[in-house]
C-alpha cells in the first residue's frame, strides 16, 4: 500500500482511483524481480523476461487519440488525459478525464506528457540550458548579431 499511497500523492488525480492506483502496483510488481526469486512472477509465469519499454509514470499527463468516425478535418484528433494504468488483456493504456463523458478509456493510441511530474516543470531548466549552451559555443562566422533596443511610448 505504500506504492499505492505515493502514487495518489504524487499525482493530482482523485483519492478515488485507488483502485486503478493498486491494479498499477501489482503489474509493476509482477513485472520486477524479487530478493527471494532472482526471477520475476512474469518470468516464472510466462517462461522469458517481460518488457519494461512501455512502462510509464503513474498520474502523468497525456494526449490520447480517440477514433471517431464523425471527426471532421478541424476537428481535435487527441484529448489530454491522464495514464492510470495497464490494460489487462491486451496491449494498451487505462486513461482518466474527470472532465469527459466516459471517464476512463483504454487506447494504444497515446504520447506521454511525462517530464512534468518527475522533475517538475522542466521548461525553464531545458530554456536555461540551451542559453548556457549557444554562450559557451565560440564564434566560427564573421558575422556580428547586433541588438538594437527601442523605447516602446
Amino acid at each position: 500500500m505504500d506504492m499505492v499511497r505515493s502514487m495518489l500523492s504524487n499525482s493530482n488525480l482523485p483519492k478515488s482511483l485507488w483502485v486503478e492506483a493498486l491494479k498499477t502496483t501489482v503489474y509493476i510488481l509482477n513485472h520486477v524481480p524479487t530478493k527471494v526469486v532472482p526471477k520475476t512472477p512474469f518470468e516464472l509465469f510466462k517462461g522469458w523476461k517481460p518488457s519494461l519499454k512501455h512502462m510509464r509514470v503513474w498520474g502523468c499527463s497525456s494526449e490520447v487519440g480517440i477514433y471517431n468516425p464523425q471527426e471532421k478535418k478541424i476537428d481535435l484528433r487527441s484529448i489530454s488525459w491522464y495514464f492510470i494504468g495497464y490494460v489487462e488483456r491486451s496491449k494498451g493504456y487505462r486513461f482518466y478525464c474527470p472532465h469527459h463523458i466516459t471517464r476512463i478509456v483504454e487506447s494504444r493510441n497515446a504520447k506521454f506528457i511525462e517530464n512534468d511530474l518527475i522533475s517538475g516543470s522542466d521548461q525553464l531548466k531545458d530554456l536555461g540550458y540551451e542559453i548556457d549552451y549557444i554562450k559557451s559555443q565560440p564564434s566560427t562566422s564573421n558575422e556580428r548579431l547586433v541588438v538594437i533596443h527601442t523605447p516602446q511610448v
